[in-house]
């Protein structure tokens, strides 16, 4: 049985107050107190099993934002006629997610720094749960779209706490590589997305009365809202942060968690775990709160917290990476999901198009094509309308494993390369294929081009959530990235809504805005600090 230890100091005959002495009930003595810093507590946990664990639960909370994210983009060409929905529409409703996803991030990564990570991240997982999978049931345009809005609220909070409760459990040695473990997951969101939708959607069934239907692509969205619920579930079984209790002044809780993972990674009991004392980082100790205060002070302290950390992360220590790592998050979203949440409606447009013409042609030139119709009703096609063919979900299913190689070069060589390194590479390298599908005049091409783009904007995104979760200190952590996050919405959002109102219109204008914006970023991340192989401020 785990020893329990009476941690009143046995202080005298110092002027401080303070001997180093702690009594242990089982040696029937004072035992000698040893201290260590955050880093070095981390590190005596060993790493095993409980990390492994760790790493699979927030993982799949990782694969499971990404499965919400991009279900939009595979219902849109079945729920076009269901929904009545116009390219305007669907941009609308592609970017309504992430405007959820930046009201939501910044509300609960301010709550995750001041109520805890854990429980922060299983309430907003169970917020995207249940309202994505309420939207399934949605007979209207405006309905689905207030559903799909209070998911993406959900959304915004689990991705920023996600990555702040994962990084405070790993050790400086190993945190560049576990980061990027975790940044892979997304990819397999992706992959689970993608054959969800590959298996379901091309199914016929449809149950239908008079007010309501229920038939496939229904069906896709509500098993899509599952993976969040099971992380809500799954998060029960782990600790809180011991960053984060050590913030808030429970060092023996803190120790308590420290203990538990020493016992789990080692089998040894938690009693040899080699550390009584936990040393207050700086940035720490004006934030930590005392058991002992009054529950109105404790929320009037909170409140005032929650008011300030926003202007603390735009400290002088911090204010140039915070306004740079904006403009990139803002770049890199507009750019990938700006293009990426439109290439299984780009597939469906160019299946149509080559069943009824023997030519090749770009990208631009067949958008807005409908087969069959007279131009004065859009929804004209939809009197004949079948699911997409196969093909559509096969190269959706394509682009969605593509990324597979370039999240393990970035797992084995993220802290050989470093962060700056695959972020820049990586926004240059996207942009220029981005470009590139503006030109190409194939079928095939395309497809290539869109595996190259979403495999090169991978290695981005995990070197920006390896910098987002190390650049800022630990009181303000999940608040910057949210901010950050927030830009990355609001990115994301004028891309979809920017690429509905012209894909039909001018396509060379949100194609070439697209490259342009991510090649820019990649060159202002030259000017971002060195992280790699820090310890966490």
């Amino acid at each position: 049985m785990e020893k329990i230890y009476n941690t009143t100091k046995i202080c005298s005959f110092t002027n401080s107050g303070d001997c180093g002495m702690k009594f242990d009930p089982d040696e029937g003595g004072p035992r000698r107190s040893t201290r260590a810093d955050y880093e070095t507590a981390v590190a005596a946990t060993d790493y095993g099993k409980f990390h492994y664990w760790l790493l699979l639960a927030c993982g799949w909370a990782n694969a499971a934002d990404a499965v919400e994210i991009l279900c939009v983009s595979f219902l849109l060409p079945s729920a076009e006629c269901d929904l009545l929905l116009i390219s305007t529409d669907e941009g609308i409703l592609s970017a309504i997610v992430f405007l959820g996803m930046m009201i939501g991030g910044y509300l609960w990564g301010g709550l995750g720094d001041s109520l805890g990570r854990r429980g922060v991240l299983m309430v907003s997982m169970t917020v995207n749960a249940i309202f994505g999978m309420l939207s399934s049931l949605a007979m209207t345009f405006p309905t689905f779209l207030v559903l799909r809005f209070l998911s993406g609220l959900g959304i915004g909070g689990s991705i920023p706490v996600t990555w702040s409760y994962y990084a405070e459990f790993q050790p400086k040695a190993r945190r560049g590589a576990m980061l990027s473990f975790l940044a892979a997951f997304w990819m397999v969101g992706n992959f689970v997305v993608a054959g969800l939708a590959w298996a379901i959607i091309p199914l016929t069934f449809s149950y239908e009365s008079a007010n309501f239907q229920f038939n496939s692509w229904r069906l896709f969205t509500l098993l899509c809202g599952i993976p969040s619920l099971s992380v809500a579930i799954t998060l029960i079984f782990f600790p809180e942060s011991p960053r984060y209790l050590l913030s808030q002044g429970d060092e023996e809780g803190a120790l308590q968690v420290f203990r538990r993972i020493f016992t789990s990674n080692t089998g040894r009991p938690a009693s040899q775990y080699p550390f009584t004392n936990l040393e207050l980082d700086d940035d720490m100790l004006s934030t930590a709160s005392h058991p002992g205060e009054k529950l109105f002070r404790r929320i009037k302290k909170l409140c005032h917290r929650v008011a300030t950390q926003s202007k603390a992360a735009f400290g002088p220590t911090v204010r140039r990476s915070m306004i740079l790592m904006i403009i990139i998050n803002f770049a890199i979203q507009f750019g990938y999901y700006g293009l990426w949440l439109w290439f299984p409606e780009l597939f469906n447009r160019l299946q149509i198009y080559y069943e009824d013409h023997n030519v090749t042609v770009s990208v631009c030139e067949v958008v807005d094509f409908k087969p069959n119709t007279t131009g004065q009703d859009p929804f004209e096609h939809c009197q004949d309308a079948s699911p997409p063919d196969n093909q559509v979900f096969i190269n959706a299913f394509i682009v969605a494993i593509a990324p597979l190689p370039a999240n393990v070069w970035t797992i084995f060589h993220m802290d050989k390369l470093g962060r700056k390194f695959f972020l820049v590479f990586s926004m240059i390298g996207s942009g220029l294929a981005a470009f590139l599908i503006w030109l190409v005049r194939s079928s095939a091409g395309n497809l290539a081009l869109s595996c190259i783009f979403g495999a090169v904007s991978t290695m981005g995104f995990n070197a920006l959530d390896c910098l987002g979760a190390e650049l800022f200190p630990t009181n303000v952590r999940s608040t910057a990235m949210s901010i950050t996050l927030a830009a990355a919405r609001l990115g994301a959002i004028l891309g979809n809504i920017i690429f509905g109102v012209f894909v039909d219109v001018a396509c060379a204008i949100p194609i070439l805005l697209v490259a342009t914006l991510l090649i820019f970023g990649g060159l202002l991340g030259l000017l971002l600090p060195n992280t790699t192989k820090e310890p966490l401020l």
